[in-house]
């Protein structure tokens, strides 16, 4: 069932969805302050392994020393130039490019060429700038506020849903991103409704449950959508023959999770769809996606090719729907920088209208008439 009985205003003007000052204000005081999903440990599973991140501005480098995953400002504390130009790799030390300064896993100063020329070293401004970094679920959360909460203390759906499971039954399936020239606004909207399924995704999704069967959640915090898929008979059949083969209980209900801002945790049966929306400059937005799927408990040759088989079967729908979506937004967002209109939301797209309405009282914005 709906929350609303009646339909809803836009709370967003279509103005504020390409204004300079609005989207400063939103890193200010939506994304800076939060944590952020900055990679899987899938993508640095050794020790040594490195990616490059780019969070709102500011240059990060996340690394695995030794099973510990840590983050740090990708610049260097001696002549300022980034570590790694690479967005991801693999090094024994962390080294930067320019004169091979390393450092340790603290931060601090390893092995310096030619040290003695810098006698006296009083430290301090030769240590690298280090950020706080959580490993959740098979996600790797990283915060560029000091005086952030811990990531278990943050409220709405992500952490119920990233604890599910132990990371080591998470098997990434596939791992992509995309840059699209829309606000990330007209993104994140896109992603929690499904009134516009029927219309631009005739083929590649299946239809959602009735309003009787369809359930919102929504808090100060976050959003949920919980709905059964209509699917073929035969699809139906074969997934409840083969899944149990990881895991026993596997639900055909599509789970949507969104904690504000920005993430999104999907989940149906065997899959756990991760994406993040990052904005780039008012109209313009990064997307990341990660897609993995259970192994079993214990792994046979039968389970570990389902996993490997579902994955793939997974991320080629997740890709084609996403490819759908991404037509619409440069349209989107040209259709904002024009509308005379305020607009309106039905009951089945509560979801954006809860999304909206958190960013007008963060933001402290005020009510549209």
């Amino acid at each position: 069932m709906f929350v609303h009985q009646c339909r809803l205003p836009h709370v967003l003007k279509p103005s504020l969805y390409f204004c300079p000052e609005q989207y400063q204000k939103e890193l200010n005081v939506l994304f800076r302050p939060s944590w952020q999903i900055v990679a899987s440990l899938s993508d640095l599973p050794n020790d040594g392994d490195f990616v490059t991140r780019e969070l709102f501005g500011t240059p990060v480098i996340v690394r695995n020393f030794g099973g510990t995953i840590r983050t740090f400002l990708n610049v260097c504390p001696h002549r300022h130039c980034l570590l790694s130009h690479e967005e991801s790799g693999h090094s024994k030390e962390l080294t930067c490019q320019y004169h091979g300064w390393q450092f340790n896993a603290d931060g601090r100063t390893g092995k310096i060429p030619f040290a003695q020329n810098f006698r006296p070293m009083p430290g301090g401004p030769e240590c690298l700038k280090s950020f706080r970094t959580e490993v959740r679920g098979p996600m790797i959360f990283v915060t560029l506020d000091d005086n952030a909460p811990a990531l278990g203390e943050v409220p709405g759906p992500l952490i119920p849903v990233c604890d599910e499971f132990p990371a080591e039954r998470w098997q990434q399936a596939g791992t992509w991103s995309y840059d699209f020239n829309a606000s990330w606004k007209v993104v994140v909207e896109n992603t929690v409704e499904a009134y516009h399924v029927p219309t631009v995704h005739p083929k590649t999704l299946v239809s959602f449950g009735t309003e009787e069967e369809i359930e919102h959640v929504i808090t100060p915090d976050g959003t949920i959508m919980r709905s059964p898929i209509v699917s073929p008979d035969l699809y139906r059949r074969v997934a409840n023959r083969l899944l149990p083969l990881l895991e026993p209980g596997c639900t055909h209900q599509y789970r949507l999770h969104h904690t504000f801002p920005n993430i999104f945790l999907m989940r149906i049966d065997a899959m756990l769809q991760v994406m993040t929306v990052i904005p780039t400059s008012p109209e313009s937005c990064h997307m990341t996606v990660h897609v993995f799927i259970l192994k079993a408990v214990k792994e046979t040759f039968g389970s570990r090719l389902m996993t490997k088989l579902w994955g793939k079967a997974k991320v080629a729908i997740i890709k084609q729907v996403l490819a759908e979506d991404a037509r619409l937004y440069p349209d989107l967002q040209r259709g904002m920088k024009h509308s005379p209109f305020h607009g309106t939301i039905s009951t089945l797209e509560e979801l954006v209208w809860a999304f909206q309405d958190y960013v007008r009282r963060k933001c402290g914005l005020e009510e549209e008439a």
